[in-house]
Parts: C-alpha cells; sequence; structure tokens
C-alpha cells in the first residue's frame, strides 16, 4: 500500500508524535483487552490453545489440508511455549495485534502532528473490523492487518537498501505466521517501495525475493502438496454480509461485513454506530480531498483503497458469485474467499485519512481546538463499536481446562496411530467451558500423533445453511450420526477414539474390540487397535 502521508522526515522532528501514538495506543489497546487477555488460556472459536502443545507436524511438511491452514502458525505458537505458558503467548499475540495496528498508524502521521496522531491511531484499534476478527477468534489474522503500516513505513524509508530490507523483514514476520498476513504484506511492500520516487526494478526486486522468503513456510509445503482443495460453497459462505442494514457494499466501506453473524456486534445495528461510522467514512473522503489537492495522483491512489476493495468484493459477492464459486478449483484462491479479511488495506487507509483531516483542521486554530478535534475523532471511533469491550470480555473468558484433561491426552497419544475426535463437528460447547462461543476442537494441538477432526463448518446466509467442507470423507456422515464402524476405522488407521462429554453431537456404541483407557468427567479415550485390525 503506498504511503498516502508525505514522505518521513528526521528523527528530532518526530520523538514527541510517536511516544504520543504509544501512550494513546497502549491506553486504547489497554481498554479494549482489559479483562480478555492475561496468563490463561481462552478458547473462542477459532483462536484456540491447550496447556502444553504437541509438535504440530508428525513429518517434514503438514500432512493434510487442515495442517497446512493452520502453519506455519501453529509451529511458532509451539515453539514460543517452550519458553513461556501457552495463556501468555495466546494473550500476547491478541495484544501484539491490536496494539500494533493503532501505534503502526500513529508513527506514519507524525509530522502532522498529535491531533493526526491520536485520530489515526484510535481509527486503527477501534472499529468493526478489528471487533468482528477479534470475536470470531482470528487475532492471529489481525497481525497481517496491524503490519501494513511499518511495512509501508519501512519500504518508504530512505533507509540503506540492506538495512531496509533487515527490517522489512522485521516488520513483516509476526504477519507472515499466516498466509494471508504473509501475502498481504509482500503486497504492501512492493506498492510501498515502487510508488516512492526514485525507485527502480532493482530496489523492487529484492522487496519480491524477500517477501517470497517470509512466505516459503508455507507456500514450499502447498506447492509439494499440489495445492489445497477447497469447497466451492466457500465462495457463498465466506462472501460479504450486511451487517449495518445498508447492503454488503456499505458494510464492508464502514469496515463491518463479516460472514460470522456471531461475531457481529449487536451495536453495529444501532443508529449509533451507523452515524459515528458514517462521519468518520465522510472524515476519510475528505483526507483524500486533501490528498489529491497536495498531489493528484496519490488523491487517486487514496481514493482507491478507501472504496476500491469495498467495491470489488460486493461485486465479487454478489453478481459475480458464481463466477468466484468456480475459480475456487484453481489452488490457492481460497486463501481470498474470506471477503472480509481482504478489507484490512482500506480499513488502515480510512484510519490514515481521518489522522490526515483531524491533523489539518488542528493546525486551522490554537491548541485546544486539536485537543477537541481528536477527542471527536476518538468518541466517532467508540461509537462505531461502543459495546466492543464488553464483547470481548464475555468472549474471551479464561477457562481452566478438566482434571482428566492431561490423563486423556496421555491415553489418546499412546500409540503412533490416528487418533479419531468425536462427536464428528469442529466445534466443541462444552458446559466447562462456561458462557460464551463455541470453539475448534483443540485436540490435534495436544495429541502428538494425526488426528482426524471435522472440518466441516454451517454458514447461515441469507435464511439458508450454507455448509462447507474442505476436506471430505465418505465417512464423516456415518461419524456424525455417531456410527463408526470396524471398516471405517481401519480405512483411516485409527487406533485411538477421544470422545468430547457434554457437548453436542452423537457419540458412537463402543464395538467389541473397544477397550477402554480413560474415563473422566469430560473425556473418555478408547483403544480401537484390536478393532481396526479386524478382518
Amino acid at each position: 500500500m503506498p504511503s498516502l502521508t508525505s514522505d518521513p522526515p528526521g528523527p528530532a522532528r518526530t520523538g514527541r508524535p510517536v511516544a504520543v501514538a504509544v501512550v494513546v495506543g497502549a491506553v486504547t489497546t489497554a481498554v479494549l483487552l482489559w479483562g480478555s487477555v492475561g496468563s490463561r488460556i481462552r478458547l473462542v472459536r477459532d483462536d484456540v490453545t491447550v496447556p502444553d502443545p504437541a509438535r504440530p507436524l508428525h513429518g517434514w511438511f503438514p500432512s493434510s489440508a487442515a495442517e497446512l491452514r493452520a502453519w506455519p502458525l501453529d509451529g511458532v505458537t509451539w515453539l514460543l511455549t517452550r519458553v513461556a505458558p501457552s495463556g501468555v503467548v495466546q494473550s500476547g499475540v491478541t495484544v501484539l495485534a491490536v496494539l500494533g495496528a493503532g501505534v503502526g498508524v500513529g508513527v506514519l502521521l507524525r509530522r502532522h502532528g498529535a491531533a493526526a496522531v491520536v485520530a489515526g491511531t484510535v481509527a486503527a484499534t477501534w472499529n468493526p473490523y478489528v471487533a468482528e476478527r477479534l470475536l470470531v477468534g482470528q487475532p492471529a489474522v489481525l497481525l497481517g492487518y496491524a503490519a501494513i503500516p511499518w511495512v509501508v513505513l519501512v519500504a518508504r524509508s530512505t533507509t540503506p537498501l540492506g538495512r531496509r530490507l533487515v527490517l522489512l523483514a522485521l516488520v513483516a514476520a509476526p504477519a507472515a505466521v499466516t498466509p494471508w498476513g504473509g501475502l498481504v504484506v509482500l503486497g504492501g511492500a512492493l506498492a510501498a517501495t515502487a510508488s516512492r520516487p526514485g525507485r527502480t526494478w532493482r530496489d523492487v526486486l529484492p522487496v519480491g525475493l524477500l517477501g517470497t522468503l517470509w512466505c516459503a513456510p508455507w507456500l514450499v509445503p502447498a506447492l509439494v502438496a499440489g495445492g489445497v482443495g477447497a469447497d466451492p460453497d466457500g465462495a457463498a459462505a465466506f462472501a460479504l454480509a450486511d451487517d449495518t442494514g445498508g447492503g454488503a457494499w456499505l458494510s464492508a466501506v464502514l469496515g463491518g461485513g463479516i460472514w460470522a453473524t456471531g461475531a457481529v456486534p449487536g451495536s453495529r445495528a444501532s443508529v449509533l454506530a451507523l452515524g459515528c461510522s458514517l462521519a468518520l467514512l465522510a472524515a476519510a473522503v475528505c483526507g483524500v480531498v486533501l490528498v489529491a489537492r497536495r498531489d493528484g495522483r496519490r488523491g487517486v491512489v487514496a481514493a482507491l483503497l478507501l472504496l476500491g476493495p469495498a467495491t470489488l468484493l460486493a461485486v465479487a459477492s454478489g453478481p459475480a458469485l458464481t463466477l468466484v464459486t468456480r475459480a475456487q478449483a484453481i489452488a490457492g484462491v481460497a486463501l481470498f474467499r474470506d471477503q472480509h479479511r481482504l478489507m484490512a488495506p482500506a480499513v488502515v487507509a480510512a484510519a490514515v485519512l481521518v489522522g490526515l483531516v483531524a491533523g489539518r483542521a488542528a493546525s486551522w486554530g490554537a491548541r485546544p481546538v486539536g485537543t477537541g478535534v481528536g477527542l471527536v475523532v476518538v468518541a466517532l471511533s467508540v461509537g462505531t463499536v461502543a459495546d466492543l469491550p464488553t464483547l470481548l470480555r464475555e468472549s474471551y473468558r479464561p477457562v481452566s481446562f478438566p482434571t482428566d484433561w492431561p490423563e486423556a491426552v496421555g491415553a489418546a497419544g499412546a500409540d503412533d496411530g490416528a487418533v479419531l475426535s468425536l462427536p464428528w463437528q469442529p466445534l466443541r460447547r462444552p458446559g466447562w467451558r462456561g458462557p460464551g462461543p463455541a470453539f475448534l476442537d483443540p485436540t490435534p494441538r495436544a495429541v502428538g500423533t494425526p488426528v482426524l477432526t471435522s472440518v466441516v463448518l454451517t454458514v447461515s446466509r441469507d435464511g439458508r445453511a450454507v455448509e462447507v467442507d474442505d476436506a471430505p470423507t465418505a465417512d464423516g456422515t456415518d461419524w456424525a450420526r455417531g456410527v463408526v464402524s470396524d471398516e471405517s476405522l481401519r480405512r483411516h488407521g485409527v487406533t485411538r477414539v477421544v470422545e468430547w462429554l457434554d457437548t453436542p453431537g452423537a457419540l458412537p456404541v463402543p464395538g467389541p474390540g473397544w477397550v477402554l483407557l480413560h474415563e473422566g468427567p469430560a473425556f473418555r479415550v478408547w483403544d480401537v487397535s484390536r478393532a481396526s485390525r479386524a478382518s
């Protein structure tokens, strides 16, 4: 993403604004995440971990579609849990994602005054995009969003090429733990490098090569595996949604539009939220005008960044949905099917543009005017998702795994065969979780052998249920009904069956060759090796 601001000044002129960005970003992050992070584990939809994670790979490369989609995040997380508790690592990712985005935008705006820094920092931290990605349980995805301003800052700096590449690798590293994050910072680094006056292909090419290297941990396994299959129904399931009542395009251009209804804050439908969001959008449009008056080419870029993604995605999720559905057969396209996620550059651009307007407005009056402008933007940002801190505390409640968890994990991993985790559905809702959203089955992260879990996701779209299954198995229908035959166990090399108790879904009737290894209040583990070897 090219810079919308002027090129950076010397450090002597920017020290105080940078300090303001850090302080405002830290305060905003603390208000949002107070009670939602800490040393204990959280289980929130996609964001799951376990007390003692097992090594994630059972070979040189990910061996399944599920492993590949979670790679290299699971590997990095496992390494970090060797030196820090799982809950600390998990919360650290959340804090870094939220804080990094706000401070990064604030630093980009550092030469435009304190009001610009305050406005941009808060707008980048407290908005519907951040809210909905956190509520769907994807703080790791937000690392890519948070890295965008830092990548732009480094790529457009006057630092010598060698040092610039080292700094780029450092600021891109957190984002690159997910495939999408690696790609978005690669695109941002290339665009920012190429857009700086005086740069040639000799400057752009090394950046492209470096970006390929930070994508290699997932790109190489994907190429070895020949691409990851994607269910064509995913195009409709993960298309933009309307969370404002004004249509998918308006929802997206205001930072919302996520496909998961459970991740949409209740306040998004309020008149207050819509009014605040529209006011910030109007400010961002004014920012486009300011940029255009100074540099027409940059003004066009600003307009495209602000409105282009929502427009393209609204077409892709509407008139062109059939074409997008067919494109799911192309390897790699699935990386882009979660359309709300792709709004990240536009949300960053909006925050920068709002900051520019606040800085310009503050320059027209005395110091109290600047303070007032900054406070107005803060109030508008908070108004877009006024209930966000409460929703995060309710969703990111600390949990304690049941007392029989270690024994169940030990029994499940006592053999080299595969483990079947039941009930056969991807989400768990056990009573010991307490109030809060369901969460993905974390068994694969705890057991050191291959684990079979359902990846079928049912998404409600326009009053109908859309089922997405990227790794279909012929036995899945029977397993979902609680019918587990010896033949199906043998076909998948299953020697252990883990049963989650007190969670929705059908459990099987044990067969003649099933041997009970563990039975506790929350889990049962069966040795089915004899049944799976039966002829």
